[in-house]
């Protein structure tokens, strides 16, 4: 969430650049704009795609990824912080949430496991703690997933190649597996 704070900051700070005539932070534009000495300053039109653009952008990205609150966030970034109020948890989740709290061995696995580890392996003994942040880290990989897939299948299926199912062709394409091309031809006889 802080990377997309960072990122929709940025945005705004772009906008209000390119509303000031300011390019630079598009290399390429900046460069073709740099080319042509009496075109450098970017015109009324041109500003105004942009300016559209990024809003288009900030729009689409707060509507993948809704704002949560700051408790929330606390909550899922350091379960054991001493800082969490533990009336903005939800009172079925009061409980469990101190219990995990005060598990030095849920603590040390905190210390020695990534974010989504801990809260995957925490599942068995907190459910409702870990069901809660879980919650909150899903929208960002199921939504990195869903786009992956969509690019994946827009070039897939594209004028030279539109057969009707591309379901093999995607399963392959999206697989992590490496194929073991050498050893598939091994075994084939010339």
């Amino acid at each position: 969430m802080d990377c997309l704070r960072g990122f929709l900051a940025k945005l705004q700070n772009w906008q209000r650049k390119v509303g000031a005539g300011n390019a630079a932070m598009f290399e390429t534009l900046s460069a073709v704009l740099g080319e042509n000495e009496e075109d450098c300053l970017l015109d009324l039109l041109l500003k105004t795609e942009i300016t559209q653009h990024l809003t288009s952008l900030d729009s689409q990205l707060n509507m993948f990824f809704p704002e949560f609150e700051e408790e929330e966030g606390k909550l899922l970034r350091n379960p054991f912080s001493g800082t969490i109020d533990i009336t903005t948890i939800p009172s079925d989740v009061q409980d469990e949430f101190l219990d995990l709290k005060h598990d030095s061995a849920a603590k040390d696995l905190y210390e020695d496991k990534f974010l989504n580890v801990f809260w995957c392996s925490m599942h068995q003994s907190y459910p409702k703690v870990s069901e809660t942040a879980l919650r909150l880290l899903l929208p960002f990989s199921t939504t990195y997933l869903y786009e992956s897939g969509l690019s994946t299948l827009l070039q897939i299926k594209n004028q030279s190649r539109n057969r009707l199912d591309v379901d093999p062709d995607i399963s392959c394409a999206l697989s992590e597996t490496q194929p073991r091309i050498r050893q598939l031809t091994e075994k084939k006889q010339f």
